[in-house]
């Protein structure tokens, strides 16, 4: 083989014109976008039971981590598209239509707050007064993973959220008619409306 071989390979790849970010590329950037959909939404059936949150929290890292290198490859590929071969596909603006049509919509379309499910909440603490039960453990109440549920002598009902923010604190809800719920730990109660509160309580040791 010529010495003069691969240095004419080599100027005829570079003649070759630069592929533009296509459809198999919108797909691999569509699947990560449902994926963090689902997470946001908790549209998801989680498998690892009283550790719901651990799922989707890996799923969400991974579909992040994969919507990153799409953006990358994208990138790559549109800056030798249009600044090396001065060309244009409708593709390259395909994966950003996207992506801001699924954040327009979520925009338009929060997930459901706690305010829009308190009927279903309050449903729940008053079933539990009037029961012989003092607590009920890992149920969901619309979006909200909710660890356990109890009640208190005085009538307070309390709500702690599944995961929580740590292994030392607990947060959630609470019904209270009567009050300012006292709590337990070292406990911080900001008023919602009606008989609700939400709160912190830090575990001391």
């Amino acid at each position: 083989m010529s010495n003069r071989e691969p240095l004419v390979r080599a100027l005829i790849d570079q003649d070759k014109p630069n592929r533009a970010p296509g459809p198999i590329h919108l797909a691999f950037t569509f699947l990560p976008v449902v994926v963090l959909v689902c997470v946001y939404y908790d549209w998801w059936p989680s498998r690892y039971g009283s550790f719901a949150w651990v799922d989707p929290l890996l799923s969400g890292a991974a579909a992040v981590l994969v919507l990153l290198i799409c953006g990358a490859v994208w990138a790559v590929r549109t800056l030798h598209v249009v600044g090396r071969d001065r060309t244009w596909s409708w593709w390259i603006a395909a994966n950003p239509a996207m992506i801001l049509t699924v954040a327009g919509t979520v925009a338009l379309l929060p997930r459901p707050s706690f305010e829009d499910t308190r009927p279903q909440f309050e449903q729940v603490a008053l079933d539990l007064q009037a029961s012989s039960e003092s607590s009920r453990s890992h149920f969901e109440i619309g979006r909200f993973d909710i660890s356990y549920v109890r009640k208190d002598p005085d009538g307070t009902v309390y709500f702690i959220e599944g995961g929580g923010l740590g292994l030392t604190v607990s947060s959630g809800w609470a019904y209270s008619p009567h009050g300012t719920p006292v709590g337990f730990d070292d406990f911080t109660a900001t008023h919602l409306a009606g008989p609700w509160y939400e709160f912190t309580a830090v575990w001391r040791s």
